[in-house]
């Protein structure tokens, strides 16, 4: 980052550094206003519209579009058109904008710090850090267990560069009080600590059923394994409500057959 001119080539290097740091204003409180004019243009128009038949005085102009020949229904027309037009293009635009996800509060602090602490931006030009509820992130941001993993694993190595000088995750700046780490590194470092405990959570139900005698006990143990199974696809993945069925299903149907089939092992060792 420091490599670039100070101001904005600097300040746009930050951004680019990292996928949270693309953080715009969504306006929502103009897009509303925009939008409420629009909609009054077009209540004003119908109401004309509406007076416009209401007075009319020959039917067959309402009758038949191609022998009305009144001038001002036809203007009205065109100009409900044209304001359909602009309304339904302000509708779209504001459901894709107000579809981005919220920016993140570590994002928007970050941003800020470094903004005070270069001072390489002129203060008025960066004011829009000040409205976080407004601020959107453009880069998709999974709210699952890997980003509250990979948060931590961000912190833990901040912590580890100031008290041992780690510099080798910190790379795209060398300024010490600025911390940017490669999000391909932190993202296999969480991919790297979550498998043990997927793999955990795949075996020990089957561990512990072996170990139970009770028929009541193991029914308990397969419940929790699936209740849990669950609760993490829910925390790690976006995953739909039918994709969430076939998922816990599949899940249970492979217990219940690897558990019967050592149930089964285990009778023909005993009848040898």
């Amino acid at each position: 980052v420091e490599d670039n001119h100070r101001g904005y080539p600097r300040f746009s290097a930050l951004i680019a550094s990292h996928d949270h740091f693309y953080l715009y204003r969504r306006f929502s409180d103009l897009r509303t206003r925009i939008l409420l004019l629009k909609q009054d243009r077009l209540s004003y128009l119908e109401s004309q519209l509406r007076n416009t038949d209401n007075q009319e005085t020959k039917p067959l102009r309402l009758g038949s579009c191609r022998a009305d020949d009144c001038s001002k229904r036809s203007l009205i027309l065109s100009q409900i058109d044209e304001a359909l037009t602009d309304y339904d293009n302000m509708i779209t635009r504001n459901h894709l904008i107000l579809g981005f996800e919220t920016a993140r509060p570590q994002a928007v602090t970050s941003l800020r710090n470094w903004v005070a602490g270069t001072r390489c931006i002129a203060r008025a030009e960066v004011a829009y850090l000040q409205y976080p509820r407004d601020l959107f992130s453009i880069a998709p941001t999974n709210k699952t267990i890997i980003t509250w993993l990979e948060a931590i694993i961000e912190k833990s190595l901040i912590c580890l560069r100031r008290l041992f000088g780690m510099h080798r995750c910190f790379r795209l700046s060398r300024d010490p009080k600025v911390h940017i780490m490669s999000k391909e590194s932190v993202t296999q470092t969480a991919q790297i600590l979550i498998t043990p405990f997927i793999v955990t959570l795949l075996l020990a139900p089957v561990i512990i059923y072996n170990y139970l005698d009770s028929l009541t006990t193991r029914l308990v143990t397969i419940v929790t394994a699936t209740s849990i199974f669950i609760t993490v696809l829910l925390g790690s993945t976006k995953a739909k409500s039918t994709e969430l069925v076939v998922a816990s299903t599949t899940y249970t149907t492979v217990l219940i057959i690897f558990i019967t089939s050592s149930n089964v092992y285990i009778h023909q060792q005993g009848s040898y």
